[in-house]
């Protein structure tokens, strides 16, 4: 495959991810703020925190004289100037979906068009009036994208890119809304001491290292926010509680939006694409993912978080971004 096509297929897939990320945070912080009856005195909502997760609190500060709702929404969803708004997002996975036609089933350039010509429909305005509804109808959109790509593209280079897009995307959004959620929400921090005796249950060990004065709700609105919420559930039944939300998230090898499950598939992809299969690096980007995956499958929840979650969900962070860069100048540079 072309640099130039390889490329455009991993964009796609980054795109198509990061607006529906985007749906996500802004529709669960939007509504569980109202739920939990938590506005600023003036009635608005605090948007600070996911200014925060998208790194763009700056650009917002000087694009805008006042952090309001509608200024807030109008950003996350229709500002041109914001390339990682919703339309905006969605604008270039169809401008890069439209450079290779030939590579995609027919389908998933239709689905790209459509959604994007109906979100086009929308307004500022409307979206005040209706958040869930347009919020929704993004998500829609990417599962629908996402589904048809599942049903018709085959095993080959092509999706590995797709996928190794949107998977590493993944991964990064979920460690960015974590970071900043857990400083927010844990109250007060951490301090006891996380030695345990190895004989008690590995839930109750998680539980004991984090400090029980939480906001459940807040919590909750952290899993929504990646659709973790039911999955949770199954799979801890004793309730919600941070440092097992924190396990689920970062370290569950099962869940399609933890970190460790996005890093894995993202490592597969590339290495089907680079032909190296096993042990073997062949590229620095192998090297990098091998290392993030290795440190994801043997850390446990409560050495993360002895040594401080925020400390290592930036070296997370990082490590996606430097794999990004080691991805383009190995085979996406053209």
């Amino acid at each position: 495959m072309l640099s130039r096509d390889a490329d455009a297929c991993f964009w796609v897939g980054r795109y198509v991810e990061r607006a529906e990320a985007t749906a996500r945070m802004v529709d669960v912080h939007f509504h569980s703020t109202l739920e939990n009856h938590r506005p600023l005195p003036n009635g608005e909502h605090n948007w600070q925190p996911l200014l925060q997760i998208s790194g763009t609190a700056d650009q917002f500060a000087t694009e805008y004289k006042s952090c309001n709702d509608r200024d807030a929404l109008y950003f996350f969803t229709f500002d041109e100037n914001h390339r990682n708004s919703i339309l905006c997002c969605w604008r270039q996975a169809r401008e890069n979906a439209r450079a290779i036609r030939e590579h995609l089933a027919s389908e998933m350039w239709e689905s790209l068009n459509i959604s994007y010509l109906q979100m086009k429909e929308w307004n500022v305005d409307q979206v005040m009036a209706q958040p869930h509804v347009f919020f929704r109808q993004v998500k829609d959109a990417s599962h629908l994208f996402q589904g048809i790509l599942n049903r018709t593209m085959l095993m080959g280079e092509t999706r590995d890119w797709l996928d190794a897009g949107r998977f590493l995307e993944r991964a990064q959004q979920t460690a960015r809304l974590l970071d900043v959620r857990f400083h927010d929400l844990v109250v007060p921090p951490m301090s006891r001491n996380l030695e345990v005796p190895g004989s008690l249950d590995r839930s109750r060990t998680l539980q004991s290292s984090v400090n029980v004065d939480y906001d459940t709700h807040a919590w909750i609105a952290v899993l929504k926010s990646v659709s973790a919420f039911e999955m949770y559930r199954k799979t801890h039944q004793e309730g919600i509680n941070p440092a097992l939300v924190v396990d689920f998230l970062v370290l569950n090898p099962y869940f399609p939006a933890s970190v460790r499950h996005g890093v894995s598939r993202t490592e597969g992809c590339l290495r089907r694409i680079s032909g190296r299969p096993g042990e073997e690096f062949n590229t620095e980007a192998d090297r990098l993912l091998g290392r993030l995956k290795s440190d994801l499958s043997f850390v446990r929840a409560e050495e993360i978080l002895a040594g401080g979650l925020h400390e290592f969900l930036q070296r997370v962070q990082e490590q996606c971004l430097r794999i990004g860069s080691a991805i383009n100048a190995q085979y996406l540079s053209y």
